[in-house]
């Protein structure tokens, strides 16, 4: 479900360089902290706006490329005064080059674009490269977490891991729930009143 162009979302976000980065300097104080996490895909925020609040001590960046979608999301994190999140709306392939190896604690993919075309495979954020380059960045024992409503996407990940030097901890085709150390998105809290599946991954480095 693509969300419509709103032009004073954009607009927000150059007006707001507290908390939206225009260029990510991972040298910069607020990377150099003890536990660090990436939301890829953070669509409008509700994620990480509440999993940021029960987590003061870890610093987030949230990855959003669509730049209504994350103007939206600034706006909420700016409203709420929260300080451990800031948002980079933009490609997240522009960030990898320029990324130390073991330098992430958690990535979290909720609910990304299924891509569901065979020849947009590459598109999807769990292609094989993208697994590569976040087992790159992740710190030992840090964790690439997944949940998504959809079938396909799920099952294509289950099969492309296997690939990997990923140990999975958790696989749950109908994931309950729980809010130790979760937070839903606005699509998980639809699709479950809706009474979808929701499929979720824990994978190890």
């Amino acid at each position: 479900m693509r969300t419509k162009f709103r032009q004073w979302a954009v607009d927000y976000l150059p007006l707001h360089p507290e908390v939206v980065l225009e260029k990510v300097d991972f040298e910069d104080e607020y990377f150099k902290v003890p536990k660090l996490a990436f939301e890829i895909g953070s669509g409008k925020g509700d994620f990480i706006v509440a999993i940021s609040k029960e987590n003061p001590d870890i610093h987030y960046l949230a990855i959003e490329k669509v730049q209504t979608v994350a103007g939206i999301m600034a706006k909420k994190i700016v409203e709420e005064g929260i300080q451990n999140v800031k948002v980079f709306a933009n490609d997240v392939n522009i960030l990898f080059d320029s990324m130390k190896s073991e330098s992430v604690d958690i990535i979290y993919l909720n609910f990304v674009d299924p891509w569901p075309k065979k020849r947009h495979e590459k598109r999807r954020l769990t292609f094989p490269k993208f697994l590569e380059q976040y087992y790159r960045i992740l710190k030992k024992d840090g964790l690439l977490i997944f949940k998504s409503d959809n079938d396909g996407l799920y099952e294509y990940t289950c099969e492309v891991i296997q690939e990997t030097k990923f140990k999975v901890l958790e696989n749950e085709p109908n994931y309950e729930f729980s809010s130790v150390n979760d937070a839903m998105t606005e699509y998980e809290r639809k699709y479950r009143n809706q009474g979808k599946s929701i499929h979720r991954i824990v994978m190890k480095k």
